[in-house]
């Protein structure tokens, strides 16, 4: 009988774990595909980050954001409302009222709803003042 339980236990818990690793892909499968850091001419609301989905379901967008660390650490929303992003579908993200550090390490990261991370870019540094992106 205790061999039962520990095996229907086992049983449960391989259930619940496979179960939060089918959402896990879909999540992950939204990436930050471009960043265009230092665009030609005056910066503000001209930065942005393009974000692809690589995975095969679309993937509900709603409260996520894009952080940022200059002038200060803050987070721009992807989108004011509801937003999903189909397989394949890009979206671009402008950093709206404010200029990215271009001389600085800036790192860049895509969170969801909850604040987790779902990806990162490595230190960006970007002092061309034209249009080459990350």
């Amino acid at each position: 009988m205790k061999s039962l339980r520990v095996a229907l236990l086992g049983i449960c818990a391989l259930a619940v774990v496979a179960g939060a690793a089918a959402d896990a892909p879909a999540l992950r499968s939204i990436v930050i595909n471009e960043v265009e850091l230092n665009p030609k001419g005056f910066d503000r609301a001209a930065e942005w980050v393009e974000l692809l989905n690589v995975g095969s379901a679309s993937v509900d967008l709603t409260g996520w954001g894009l952080t940022y660390n200059y002038p200060s650490n803050g987070v721009q929303l992807v989108a004011e409302g509801a937003l999903s992003l189909a397989p394949g579908a890009r979206l671009v993200v402008r950093y709206e009222g404010l200029r990215l550090r271009n001389d600085g390490a800036t790192v860049i990261a895509l969170v969801d709803a909850t604040g987790a991370a779902i990806d990162s870019t490595g230190a960006l540094r970007d002092t061309h003042d034209d249009e080459r992106t990350w």
